[in-house]
């Protein structure tokens, strides 16, 4: 079946959900906390990328187009995941998914989804298909999850086939208010995250936040690379660093976290938050990656608010400057400098950069815009 009607299925079957909203959509549970999501992202000597989002507590899909201005095929990618039971908690959770790839002849399809009873355990499962090539995937999962004192947990055991060949797996995930650690495989890869939010202390107060993300993708068949994601800020406050969001990236592809929905397929419609997003007055993300012939990328990225850190009260605090490097070995090293702003106004959050690659003479333009429900 084409993950076109599946994602059409989805948005027909939360009709009700959006009737039942339409009057007032600030308060109602489908709407409520949700937002339209939109950037365009274009680099100097590269590609330029759109993408739209919409992010709902009973719904969370986009589409997106990546263009090459060096004689490339495009990248047209869809996809969403759907909750349709959020209004009867009495019923258990369900999550439905489906994406698609394409890419000149290539189409890439995925659907997966989970049913969650009260009790907290879940029956999953999905699939991927790639009409040009044998990289299947096939999955069936069990889960559970479920608070002991202060601290929840989620415990998954999976079967994975990829090119023809069984895997088994399983994922599990640890966390409190401020502490979270994670680690599982599905016979592809492994993945650990371990993070630190601290206390909320009130608005413009700082609250320093953490997050080591690591893949291993050399266990499988297909030898990958080694990556490894350190993220950080002095003013957390939502979104990316807090836990609901990790736990898309924790529990693997085959997770179905609906609070961070992600899957097998890249790209995708939901995007990872740039380094000036993830929090105020200083932010940082260090990505490393080990090659499979053994070289190596690394790029950090900085991003300083200083109207923040003066304490400022005005258009000022929205401005932020920053600095990036980027160290391919072997290759030339690059060393960029960073300016724009980032600012919540009532409804609308709109985000702007300009960073320029002083080595490779290379510029990249970011621009974000952020209607919250």
């Amino acid at each position: 079946m084409s993950a076109n009607i599946l994602f059409f299925a989805l948005l027909l079957a939360l009709q009700p959900c959006v009737y039942a909203a339409a009057v007032d959509n600030t308060n109602s549970p489908y709407f409520k906390g949700g937002k339209i999501d939109a950037f365009y992202d274009r680099k100097d000597n590269g590609d330029f990328l759109v993408n739209s989002i919409l992010w709902t507590p009973v719904f969370k899909g986009g589409h997106g187009v990546q263009i090459s201005e060096t004689g490339g095929p495009d990248i047209n990618y869809f996809g969403g995941f759907a909750r349709p039971l959020l209004s009867r908690p009495e019923l258990g959770d369900l999550i439905l998914g489906a994406q698609e790839v394409l890419q000149g002849d290539s189409k890439q399809t995925e659907v997966q989804g989970e049913y969650r009873l009260p009790s907290g355990l879940g029956f999953g499962g999905g699939f991927v298909d790639r009409n040009l090539s044998d990289q299947d995937i096939k999955f069936a999962k069990l889960s559970y999850r479920n608070e002991w004192q202060s601290v929840k947990y989620i415990v998954s055991t999976q079967w994975q086939s990829f090119q023809g060949q069984d895997y088994p797996g399983g994922y599990v995930a640890l966390y409190n208010k401020q502490l979270m650690a994670s680690w599982g495989s599905d016979g592809e890869q492994w993945r650990s995250t371990a993070a630190y939010v601290a206390p909320d202390q009130g608005a413009n107060e700082l609250r320093p936040a953490i997050e080591m993300f690591y893949v291993d993708n050399t266990i499988g068949r297909v030898n990958g690379s080694k990556d490894m994601m350190v993220t950080g800020s002095l003013g957390f406050r939502k979104g990316f660093l807090g836990h609901e969001s990790r736990l898309g990236r924790a529990m693997g592809p085959s997770g179905v976290e609906f609070s961070n929905p992600l899957g097998y397929l890249n790209p995708n419609f939901n995007r990872r938050l740039t380094a000036w997003e993830v929090g105020e007055f200083i932010n940082f993300r260090f990505i490393h990656k080990t090659l499979p012939n053994h070289g190596r990328e690394e790029t950090l990225e900085t991003a300083i608010y200083p109207g923040q850190l003066l304490g400022t009260d005005s258009l000022v605090n929205a401005l932020f400057v920053g600095m990036g490097v980027t160290s391919p070995n072997p290759g030339q090293n690059g060393v960029s400098g960073l300016l724009g702003y980032h600012k919540r106004i009532a409804n609308l959050e709109s985000s702007f950069r300009v960073q320029h690659d002083f080595d490779r003479d290379d510029t990249s333009i970011f621009f974000s815009l952020i209607h919250w429900l």
